[in-house]
């Protein structure tokens, strides 16, 4: 029994330098995505934050991973998750702050506890470059390996956050997939700032391509933040930004489709139905819509509470006066006053509240990240 039972708590395997992977990988408690094509796992490790004003945040798990053609490096990875979830939230990283010198930033939702938002950006590291401890393992296996790889990096990042959990990922893109052996002559730490990049049609393409593919790969990141990225055999999130030609809804509507696919396979949809829905997520764009109640919540609340309090005030009222219309207008008096202190109340203490729950929406939270660097 003591076996079984150890064996049911233990964690999901951890990821193994050299090993090669595809689809996703389990970080901490989420799922991040890998876009299509094998990727060796080039090192893992722990970052620990400890942040005295706010308190301990425990072990964070990092890893670093490589994609290669040939001997050459063309994307690497680096993510970051909390081991443990937390009940205050996660902060934002100083990347998705305005005016970081970032190629492109999209600030997705920034409200409470949820934090999303997508950056690109010009990166420079090498094989002699710091980072965490992941990277130290990373550069071995490179150095081991006989890999190469290129100075600068057009990078895109995924920041996302809810009250507990949060994934912080670095799509680092070598530019020859984009430019080829042009790339080679754009080797220095101002030929990928922004004034070079919109000053020359190729780097701007390039950049332009790997902002497109970050606005819809993002759909794989929120799906990896609750676990539901698929975990079949043979199975893809999305493609590489360079073979991607993404529009603002596909990789939705792609995570929907391989959805209906798996349903009609399982049996769980029949072919007139699967045929229907397919058809209708081809042109379907996602809608977040908010049901806003005619009433508010205060005054639902009152209603509910108000129909009892003047029975029991007009009972009352009888028991003291013996009189019904005596008794009727004390009911419906203290309903009237009352109903608008509840109101009120209720109101105030929810803005209140509101407030209070909004402080980690503005913090910064970063960790050590490749070339040495602990923020943008």
């Amino acid at each position: 029994m003591a076996a079984l039972l150890s064996v049911a708590a233990a964690p999901a395997l951890a990821l193994a330098p050299g090993e090669k992977v595809t689809n996703h990988i389990k970080l901490g408690s989420v799922q991040v995505p890998l876009p299509a094509g094998e990727w060796i796992v080039a090192g893992t490790g722990k970052q620990t934050l400890d942040i005295p004003a706010i308190g301990a945040y425990g072990t964070i798990q990092s890893a670093v991973l490589f994609m290669t053609r040939g001997n050459e490096v063309v994307a690497v990875l680096e993510a970051n998750s909390n081991q443990l979830p937390v009940n205050d939230g996660w902060g934002r990283t100083k990347a998705c702050a305005l005016d970081k010198g970032q190629l492109h930033l999209t600030t997705r939702y920034k409200s409470g506890w949820q934090t999303g938002c997508i950056f690109v950006q010009a990166s420079e590291f090498g094989v002699n470059s710091d980072g965490p401890a992941a990277w130290t393992q990373a550069k071995d296996l490179a150095q081991k390996s006989g890999l190469k790889m290129p100075a600068n990096w057009v990078t895109a990042g995924f920041r996302s956050s809810d009250r507990h959990d949060l994934v912080d990922a670095r799509y680092h893109f070598n530019p020859s997939i984009f430019l080829g052996a042009t790339a080679a002559t754009f080797d220095g730490p101002t030929d990928w700032s922004a004034d070079a990049v919109k000053a020359d049609p190729l780097r701007n393409q390039a950049v332009q391509a790997v902002v497109g593919w970050a606005n819809g790969f993002d759909a794989f990141v929120d799906r990896g933040m609750v676990n539901q990225l698929s975990v079949t055999a043979g199975s893809q999130t999305g493609l590489m930004p360079e073979a991607a030609a993404y529009t603002a809804a596909s990789p939705r509507v792609d995570a929907k489709m391989r959805d209906l696919d798996g349903l009609y396979q399982r049996g769980q949809l029949k072919w007139d139905t699967y045929q229907e829905q397919s058809k209708a997520a081809v042109k379907e764009a996602p809608v977040v819509s908010f049901a806003v109640p005619l009433l508010s919540n205060a005054v639902r609340k009152n209603i509910s509470f108000r129909t009892f309090g003047t029975v029991v005030d007009y009972a009352i009222g009888y028991m003291v006066t013996a009189n019904v219309a005596t008794s009727i207008g004390i009911a419906l008096t203290i309903n009237s006053t009352d109903s608008v202190w509840f109101v009120l109340n209720d109101q105030y203490w929810d803005d209140y509240y509101a407030r209070l729950n909004t402080h980690d929406s503005e913090r910064l939270i970063d960790f050590t990240y490749i070339g040495g660097g602990s923020g943008a």
